[in-house]
């Protein structure tokens, strides 16, 4: 017999009345929060809530909203008002003050609006409201209604969602377009430095491209996957972002880095092509096999395949007019190629500044975890790029080629694949763009660090040329001349390498 006899009886009762009270109070307290929510619905534009779930609206557009209150008598429609909110916490939307109008149900309300609500009510209410849209992005809106000087008596509506779209943005037309002409520029004069028997030569012994091709569509699209298991697994669509950002093809600015740090620009120009038309195949098979795994509601079956062409046109076309230059015009081509740098550098500072202007409203978004991210993928992308090359044994020219080829990538594309497979949820595709567009940020910093360094390093190299010149002849009035007179038939070899590296 139990030592506890008769009390464990007791007590096994008293549990049992427990659960059986507490079950019945959250049925009731449940009950209760059911009565208390208002029916509502919502018309903009000729669309109601009851069709979509949800209002739409641009920024900078504002839209007048007009709501039905059913279940309500006209007394109890004295104290109604709108509450917004956001889960991100920024300013999506404005609202106006309600207006509203007390309407008798068997009036002309019941002909038109009120045609579908339940004849055994008196009155309904109708208002109206300014819905203006702010800033891209989700907010809520619901009715509370308090008839009581009591907060518990509180009557509200369920919150419907409003999407706020993107709207017009000059800015960003005009960095697109000009980015777009100083590329075709720059490939122009591209065309006029390249090599054709260097890129033959490439291409018959293709190691080095193999490298790059490898670092490009099988370390960045896993690493970018795997960052966003980490970071972003409670956050789809950034995941998405992100790891479509790996999956892109290298970038144009690829080669004008390449160039400015001294790479291998035949071959950064290879690689680059090369990853555009392996694009074809390795961007949809990446999305395809993971994508969906990320984002399971997302529309992949159509590939910017299109986009993918133009990029392999926007390359082969203006290195081709190029090197038709260097063919016909040979002092043409060479006063090009001394604009290849210059132009390079004007591009890489217009990019990294009015670039940002151009989308700097994109950064409400950004926190920790997308600075994480923006800064680890191209940086990792150029590590691994030039570990790989080194550890194959390729020269510092192509080393640096490969590391920047690796780690620039085609963020465009990767926002065009972006809006197309988040179409149906917009403007969440417009949001999830933050990715890309930090990548591409946050992708300049190492490199001009390293340009800066290689500036620094050229500069007392030429120093200590020069002083070990005027250690030689302390007469000469220059370290690049071989007499005082400038007449190079004193030159030694010495001074023949400095004029040679000055001219360089």
């Amino acid at each position: 017999m139990c030592p506890l006899y008769p009390v464990h009886l007791v007590l096994t009762y008293g549990a049992l009345v427990l659960v059986v009270w507490m079950a019945g109070l959250g049925a009731v307290v449940g009950a209760a929060s059911q009565a208390a929510k208002l029916k509502v619905r919502y018309h903009l534009n000729n669309i109601t809530t009851e069709n979509n779930g949800f209002l739409d609206i641009t920024e900078g557009e504002t839209q007048q909203v007009t709501f039905y209150l059913d279940d309500l008598s006209a007394e109890a429609a004295a104290q109604i008002l709108i509450q917004e909110s956001s889960p991100d916490g920024l300013e999506h939307i404005a609202v106006s003050k309600p207006e509203l109008v007390i309407e008798d149900q068997s009036t002309s309300a019941n002909k038109d609006e009120g045609a579908n609500m339940n004849p055994s009510l008196n009155s309904h209410v109708k208002g109206k409201f300014n819905l203006t849209g702010k800033f891209l992005g989700f907010s809520n809106i619901k009715l509370v209604l308090n008839n009581s000087a009591d907060e518990a008596d509180m009557k509200e509506t369920e919150p419907v969602i409003v999407k706020v779209q993107r709207g017009y943005r000059k800015w960003d037309k005009i960095f697109i377009h000009v980015v777009i002409l100083m590329v075709i520029f720059a490939y122009i004069n591209m065309g006029c430095a390249i090599d054709l028997e260097v890129i033959k030569a490439t291409v018959k012994r293709p190691i080095a491209p193999a490298i790059g091709l490898a670092s490009q569509y099988i370390f960045m699209p896993l690493c970018a996957y795997g960052m966003g298991y980490l970071l972003f697994s409670d956050n789809p669509s950034l995941w998405l972002g992100l790891f479509l950002t790996g999956c892109s093809p290298g970038g144009g600015g690829s080669n004008m880095w390449t160039y400015v740090l001294g790479g291998s620009l035949d071959l950064s120009v290879t690689m680059t092509f090369i990853s555009t038309v392996a694009a074809f195949l390795a961007l949809p098979a990446w999305v395809y096999g993971l994508a969906h795994t990320i984002f399971p509601d997302g529309y992949f079956s159509k590939m910017p395949y299109r986009n993918i062409a133009m990029l392999a046109l926007g390359l082969v076309v203006p290195l081709s007019m190029g090197l038709g230059i260097k063919k016909v015009c040979p002092k043409g081509a060479e006063f090009l190629k001394k604009m290849l740098k210059p132009l390079s550098i004007f591009f890489i500072v217009f990019v990294m500044t009015f670039g940002v202007f151009a989308y700097f409203y994109i950064f409400a978004f950004f926190d920790w975890k997308v600075a994480i991210v923006g800064m680890c993928l191209p940086w990792l992308g150029f590590i691994f790029g030039a570990v790989a090359s080194v550890v194959s044994r390729r020269s510092w020219e192509e080393v640096i080629a490969i590391s920047i080829e690796t780690g620039v990538q085609n963020t465009g594309l990767s926002i065009g694949i972006l809006k197309i497979a988040l179409g149906d949820v917009a403007p969440l595709g417009d949001i999830a763009m933050i990715i890309p567009v930090a990548v591409a940020t946050m992708t300049p910093v190492p490199l001009t660090i390293a340009l800066i360094a290689k500036k620094i390093m050229d500069c007392r190299n030429r120093r200590d040329s020069k002083d070990l010149a005027y250690a030689i002849d302390p007469e000469m009035k220059s370290p690049c001349l071989g007499s005082p007179s400038g007449s190079e038939s004193s030159d030694t070899p010495l001074t023949k390498e400095c004029r040679l590296s000055v001219k360089a």
